[in-house]
């Protein structure tokens, strides 16, 4: 049985049971943490718009992605480069040049919730159907 956890006994608590259950889904801190980081990264619209490109147009390199957001193409490589340290975005290469895609996880579900708001409806050329959700 749940209850008030005991460093919190002398607070005034209205419902004890709701308390309990709010404390249960906040116990693992480094996740909740995790989570609130992909947030703030995911909170930037030039990040954002990366990832957004990356997510519905396949891997692009950096020069790719610069013209596909209206970015410089450091600003490009630096936003990547936070995006990697956050493990957003993973990076393969391909000859001579790197190409990046988004990678799984959190960031990825959180995307997919983006997209059903953000990204515009139309047939994408590397996925050769519709690809943007459902109005």
């Amino acid at each position: 049985m749940h209850k008030v956890p005991e460093a919190l006994s002398g607070a005034r608590v209205i419902d004890p049971d709701q308390v309990c259950d709010a404390v249960a889904v906040l116990s693992d801190v480094d996740k909740v943490a995790h989570a609130a980081t992909i947030l703030d990264v995911l909170g930037e619209a030039n990040r954002l718009s990366i990832l957004l490109s990356l997510q519905h147009a396949g891997d692009l390199c950096v020069s790719d992605l610069a013209v596909a957001v209206g970015m410089s193409d450091s600003a490009v490589s630096h936003a990547l480069r936070l995006l990697r340290a956050h493990g957003m975005v993973t990076a393969h290469r391909e000859g001579r040049l790197v190409r990046y895609r988004v990678a799984g996880g959190l960031g990825q579900r959180l995307l997919e919730v983006v997209s059903a708001e953000a990204v515009s409806a139309g047939s994408l050329h590397v996925h050769g159907h519709d690809d943007a959700p459902d109005a």
